[in-house]
């Protein structure tokens, strides 16, 4: 479009955030007897998808992580627990003996507090593996937080964020993601394991398989999926040279 001098008229495309902004003050200024009439479409807000690591990112991430951001994002990796409970976690609340984190606070601005609902004081069982992880970590620590800032303060969630995780994302070349995708991860990695129903609320905090349903990205696991179809696959062969149904070779 162009102005009658010949110009061209910059078009400028805007948020739905930012639209629904303007629209607000608009009805502001005008009142509701003016504004209460109209039939706006504004359209519905968009719901990007939440990222997740896959296991070959995740080993990527917690082998390329130093100090104890490596023991938090295998920590993250394997239980699913929040940032903020993993930042409340306490020595005492470790029972590596038997492979068992206990949940019991979380942190929000820096401040000790209850965990976010009911279901999320719970008991998480882990590998030995991240056990032993755990227990080199503390060491002779029998009091305490598991992972601190270095003033003695409860780590940031925001600051492992766009201190550590960014910068090793992209040194990895990775896409970016927030630390909610170790969550997401963990749920994938359990429904592709087959783990009971009980266990995955039990171990994520959920009240609901509903709500654990949003976690998972086994949609997006074409290997898991190819499996998946092969084990339930008609498994009979069609005529004398033909292929077995039920089997699936990656080209």
């Amino acid at each position: 479009m162009k102005k009658p001098n010949g110009d061209r008229i910059k078009s400028y495309k805007l948020s739905r955030k930012t639209i629904l902004n303007l629209v607000g003050v608009i009805k502001l200024v005008l009142g509701k007897k003016v504004w209460i009439t109209w039939e706006l479409d504004l359209g519905k807000p968009d719901h990007p998808e939440q990222r997740y690591f896959t296991e070959v990112q995740l080993k990527q991430i917690v082998e390329g992580a130093t100090g104890q951001y490596r023991v938090l994002f295998a920590l993250l990796a394997g239980t699913g627990m929040r940032i903020g409970e993993a930042s409340g976690l306490h020595v005492d609340d470790l029972d590596l003996d038997n492979c068992v984190l206990r949940v019991r606070r979380g942190v929000w601005n820096g401040r000790e507090q209850s965990p976010k609902t009911t279901n999320a004081v719970r008991e998480i069982d882990i590998d030995s593996g991240l056990a032993e992880m755990l227990r080199q970590h503390v060491g002779e620590k029998r009091a305490g937080r598991v992972f601190e800032a270095r003033n003695g303060s409860p780590i940031s969630g925001q600051n492992v964020l766009k201190r550590v995780l960014h910068p090793l994302l992209k040194r990895l070349e990775l896409p970016k993601a927030g630390l909610h995708a170790f969550r997401h991860s963990r749920v994938t990695m359990l429904r592709k394991n087959g783990t009971p129903e009980d266990l995955q609320k039990q171990w994520i905090g959920h009240s609901s398989l509903r709500t654990t349903d949003r976690y998972s990205h086994t949609h997006q696991e074409l290997e898991y999926r190819r499996l998946a179809a092969s084990k339930v696959g008609l498994n009979f062969v069609v005529g004398p040279n033909g292929p077995k149904i039920g089997e699936c070779v990656a080209q």
